[in-house]
């Protein structure tokens, strides 16, 4: 779903700056005095945005998806954000908590955190809500994000968005003589391998923007529970496996129950890396995520360099110079 933005132009009058008006990502119209300087996000997707768009250091609190502790941040997360102990918060938001912090904006997800958007909202405190269910709707997302925090970070949302559109551009011509019939057919784990990606979350529709064909793309909701039997009347040619859970490609080569599947006779299952934030979910680095389920499905029709995008996208939207070791991890498969 592509949310359209609505904004009231700011206009300085004697040194005062009149509020802007957007549109968030569930059709509220949410009204902000600018500069916001104390930002949280409840949405864990969502504190990534604001790493990209370069405005971390407003951040006075976090979720971060995929860390439910500090145990859970990887050392990355730590380079990138020292502040870390300070600002990460997990579970179910409270409304005290938050407000004990000051803050000027919040950040939610709109499915899950409606009502403690209201609890905001009646305290005075603006809210936007996300939807990001799709790759479009987290370009949406960056720059209804950018919108909210000011002028700079605008910028990099559209430079964002642009590499983003670039990236997929690319990908789409390198395989668009490959038939319709003859796309790698694909299957997306969990975190076990009875779970499987419904075609309506965004792990089946970064395969497709990346030219492949989910099996499961009949499915409906979240992560679904299937039996091997229906796997193997799938039959996929290539399965991936998520860069979260304890799952790993030799459960899968090593079993007899699933070497009669094509892509694990073939060699072709393999674990996503991770760095910062798990590139299969939306969140900036999907940009990088549809470069490497293209070149995995792909191998020899991908022109872009991995390694080179990858570097491009660490150094320009997150201000982190990778190590050699971290960019191995990030093209290995």
């Amino acid at each position: 779903m592509v949310v359209a933005l609505s904004v009231a132009v700011g206009l300085s009058t004697g040194g005062a700056t009149e509020p802007i008006e957007l549109v968030d990502q569930t059709g509220r119209t949410v009204r902000i005095e600018e500069p916001i300087e104390r930002l949280a996000s409840v949405y864990g997707a969502g504190t990534y945005y604001v790493y990209a768009l370069g405005v971390q250091a407003r951040l006075v609190a976090g979720w971060y998806l995929g860390v439910k502790g500090l145990a859970q941040a990887t050392e990355a997360m730590h380079r990138l954000e020292p502040r870390l102990a300070e600002l990460l918060l997990f579970g179910d938001p409270n409304v005290e908590e938050l407000v004990s912090r000051g803050v000027d904006l919040v950040m939610v997800d709109g499915s899950r955190h409606a009502a403690f958007a209201d609890q905001m909202g009646e305290l005075g405190v603006p809210v936007l809500q996300y939807r990001v269910e799709t790759p479009e709707a987290l370009l949406d997302a960056m720059r209804l994000t950018g919108a909210a925090l000011g002028p700079d970070a605008t910028a990099r949302a559209e430079a964002f968005i642009a590499d983003y559109e670039r990236v997929v551009a690319r990908v789409t011509e390198a395989l668009a003589g490959v038939p319709e019939g003859e796309r790698v057919r694909v299957l997306f784990l969990g975190t076990d391998a009875s779970k499987v990606a419904s075609g309506e979350m965004y792990q089946s529709l970064l395969i497709e923007t990346a030219g492949g064909v989910s099996v499961t793309e009949g499915l409906v909701g979240y992560w679904n529970e299937v039996g091997l039997e229906q796997i193997l009347l799938w039959n996929p040619d290539v399965i991936l496996i998520p860069p979260y859970g304890p799952l790993e490609p030799d459960d899968l080569l090593e079993s007899e129950d699933w070497g009669a599947i094509d892509a694990v006779r073939e060699g072709r299952v393999h674990r996503l890396p991770r760095l910062i934030a798990p590139m299969d979910t939306p969140v900036p680095e999907s940009l990088l995520g549809v470069l490497w389920i293209a070149e995995t499905l792909y191998p020899d029709l991908v022109d872009l360099d991995l390694a080179e995008e990858a570097v491009r996208f660490y150094a320009t939207y997150y201000d982190y110079d990778l190590t050699e070791a971290e960019l191995e991890r990030l093209t290995s498969r």
